[in-house]
């Protein structure tokens, strides 16, 4: 383990040879002026728009986001005085990444300050909602889910991810509920209608989950699986032969490639 550059200390080396706490002492330094003024114009109030001064500080910490410790959050929050606003898209940039990277156990780390500090960003709530959910978390997914929605109803990824989620409890009448929303806000999501399928077999709404199936192989025609929940469905109603047709699919497009 390399130490930090800087006399007398003993920290482990982040970049530029210094620690977490000394790297950031060196971006103030070099921070241009202008970025670091924050503006208190009426355009610094619009939520999606992201100051100059945030956006250095957001692409500083991602840089080496692998390395991200808590007392460089500390640092940033401590030196550069971040507003609530600022402070919440540092930890939403970060939360996303890690979601990018299949941790979802730091992501929920970051995403609950995001919420905390910000808890008008509908997209950090289904952000931390699909985290909870990859952690089998998912009466908590549930509720950033659903109030995800209350602010975004038009979301059709969050109602997917609800319908997903309702699925995992049992929740069988909620979890069609959501997905049909989904399936009308995207009717091209050929998983919103599978998963319809899926769920409609389980309660043994064959007819339904045939339609389902159908039309979500008319959407995306090489999904294996697809074919294969369509033929276990046509099982069940008695028709073995279009089962038979579906397990031959379904052995054709997951044939090894060559």
């Amino acid at each position: 383990m390399d130490a930090c550059i800087i006399k007398k200390c003993n920290e482990e080396a982040y970049e530029q040879g210094m620690c977490a706490k000394h790297y950031v002492d060196f971006i103030k330094k070099v921070m241009p002026e202008q970025a670091q003024t924050v503006k208190k114009s009426a355009a610094a109030t619009v939520v999606d728009e992201i100051p100059a001064r945030t956006e250095l500080l957001v692409h500083s910490t991602l840089a080496h986001v692998e390395k991200i410790t808590d007392s460089m959050v500390s640092s940033f929050n401590n030196i550069f005085n971040l507003t609530k606003r600022e402070a919440a898209e540092v930890y939403y940039q970060m939360g996303k990444r890690f979601m990018d990277k299949s941790d979802s156990r730091k992501a929920i780390t970051y995403l609950k300050k995001v919420v905390e500090l910000n808890p008008d960003k509908a997209d950090s709530k289904y952000k931390l909602g699909t985290a909870y959910y990859a952690e089998s978390r998912f009466d908590e997914a549930i509720d950033m889910l659903e109030q995800a929605l209350e602010q975004d109803p038009g979301n059709a990824d969050c109602q997917f991810a609800l319908g997903i989620a309702y699925e995992q409890n049992d929740l069988h009448d909620k979890a069609l509920a959501s997905l049909r929303k989904a399936a009308k806000l995207a009717p091209d999501n050929a998983n919103a209608h599978y998963w319809i399928g899926v769920i409609c077999d389980a309660v043994e709404k064959y007819k339904e989950a045939v339609t389902a199936f159908r039309k979500a192989i008319e959407l995306d025609p090489k999904r294996a699986d697809y074919y294969q929940s369509l033929g276990y469905t046509y099982e069940s109603m008695d028709q073995h032969s279009e089962a038979v047709k579906c397990y031959k699919k379904a052995m054709f497009f997951n044939r090894p490639s060559l």
